[in-house]
């Protein structure tokens, strides 16, 4: 059984003409929100290694962290997108309420995989993990779990930065200040931006800026990316802070914020 606390709808209807389409005029990796994913395992035994070796075979990009006490670290360090706790237990209870503002600053969803019940699935709920589900259960039903957070989870969207004199992001009034200047975004720029300042310094691929850019509305080809960029530097460039934008040879782009002194 598979618990969940979900607000609104995570289901979008498709036509089957539309659907058919989509999948004639995109590759695989581009629909596959596994795609590159960044997959932290909490577990160890052969079914969090078979559980590592599919996420592979989806060109996931899953680490295992075996000692809960480096959890916190791991998060800081590697932001992921998604962590799994594959042998959740009450007593990881405490240490997920401790890393609720890494997570929630990483934009990370949670899910657990525990024992069936209620009861247990009550406390991973309230200590933060988004979908629980009741063991055993198979590799492929975690990995459909693991898709819907990825493509439905969008926590980080909440998450205000603020850098004095140097960047603030404001997410509820859509507003961007760079040195104390209002940075006019439209609404899609606005959303690719605020998600690369949550991870200054990292490289961006461009199938992941189209991913961000689609905004889980529509795809976005690659080919557009750089377009995309190019205005987002440009609007960057009126406040001064165009060098912040930079691309990375043969890979995509960075955000590199400076920082406060």
């Amino acid at each position: 059984m598979i618990y969940a606390f979900i607000a609104g709808s995570m289901h979008h209807a498709i036509h089957l003409r539309d659907l058919l389409t989509l999948l004639a005029a995109t590759r695989w990796e581009e629909i596959n929100p596994l795609y590159h994913a960044r997959v932290m395992l909490h577990g160890d035994g052969p079914f969090t290694d078979s559980l590592e070796k599919r996420l592979r075979s989806q060109r996931a990009v899953p680490r295992q962290v075996q000692n809960v006490a480096a959890l916190g670290t791991q998060l800081r360090q590697w932001s992921p997108q998604l962590l799994i706790f594959a042998d959740w237990g009450s007593q990881l209870a405490a240490t997920l309420q401790e890393s609720q503002e890494q997570l929630l600053h990483c934009g990370t969803a949670v899910m657990a995989l525990g024992p069936e019940g209620d009861e247990e699935a009550m406390i991973a709920l309230d200590a933060g993990v988004n979908v629980y589900v009741g063991t055993p259960a198979s590799e492929a039903l975690v990995l459909a779990q693991a898709s819907a957070l990825l493509r439905h989870g969008h926590a980080w969207e909440q998450v205000a930065i603020d850098i004095p004199g140097i960047l603030r992001i404001d997410p509820e009034s859509r507003r961007v200040y760079i040195f104390d200047q209002e940075l006019h975004l439209s609404k899609r720029l606005f959303h690719l931006f605020h998600y690369m300042a949550q991870q200054s310094e990292r490289a961006f691929s461009p199938m992941e800026i189209a991913q961000h850019l689609a905004m889980s509305k529509r795809q976005v080809q690659q080919n557009t990316v750089a377009a995309q960029i190019h205005r987002l530097r440009k609007r960057m460039e009126e406040v001064g802070a165009s060098s912040w934008l930079q691309t990375v040879h043969g890979f995509g782009y960075r955000l590199s914020i400076p920082r406060a002194k």
